[in-house]
């Protein structure tokens, strides 16, 4: 394994924890690299201060591990997501303060409240409360997150992805900014109309 690549993991998983996105062993990341295999961060490590030797290297195809570290109990997850979605190579599983607490929620929200929603993350998923790290939350997950970059997991916190570190992690900080409004506004913030949608998907094409 390139030690580059670890460190360009480990340097992204602690910019989640500087973010607000995780806390302490809350939330762990995946990454798929070209030869059909994934670094994820091991099971109990704190991303917020991931380091090289905490990071697990396993196939996607099977249980097959390539070095000694232990990956996240949410491996399935991670695993799942991928076989599924070839077009993206990063996921991060957070649990950021505010849209932690929306999904603890009997309530789903327009998130639409700013244009960074429509715009970077699209159509966001829900799924109700399954247990973690098992095959029937990867199953789920991953079958909803065919059609989302973002998912809400109910009591549990956020999935999402995308390609590269950057666009991965810029998609739950807005996401985790749109929940913010919602929560100050007491759900009363407006969120942008369909047509006002339209214009911004028309905007970026014209970019």
């Amino acid at each position: 394994m390139n030690p580059d690549g670890l460190d360009l993991f480990a340097q992204w998983a602690r910019e989640s924890g500087n973010l607000g996105l995780v806390s302490c062993s809350s939330g762990n990341l995946s990454h798929r690299l070209d030869n059909g295999s994934m670094l994820i961060s091991g099971t109990g490590t704190w991303l917020p201060y991931l380091s090289n030797d905490q990071i697990a290297h396993m196939s996607i195809d099977s249980d097959e591990s390539y070095n000694t570290v232990k990956p996240s109990g949410e491996f399935r997850l991670h695993r799942e997501i991928y076989r599924k979605r070839k077009d993206i190579d990063t996921i991060l599983h957070f649990q950021s303060p505010s849209a932690t607490t929306v999904a603890c929620m009997d309530l789903i929200p327009d998130y639409n409240v700013i244009i960074e929603v429509p715009v970077y993350i699209g159509r966001i998923g829900h799924i109700n409360y399954i247990s973690p790290g098992s095959e029937e939350l990867a199953d789920k997950a991953s079958e909803v997150m065919m059609e989302a970059d973002l998912l809400q997991l109910a009591n549990h916190g956020q999935v999402v992805c995308g390609t590269g570190f950057r666009d991965t992690i810029q998609k739950a900080v807005f996401f985790e900014l749109a929940c913010s409004i919602l929560l100050k506004s007491n759900f009363n913030a407006k969120p942008l109309s369909l047509e006002n949608i339209k214009q911004l998907n028309q905007y970026l094409k014209e970019k």
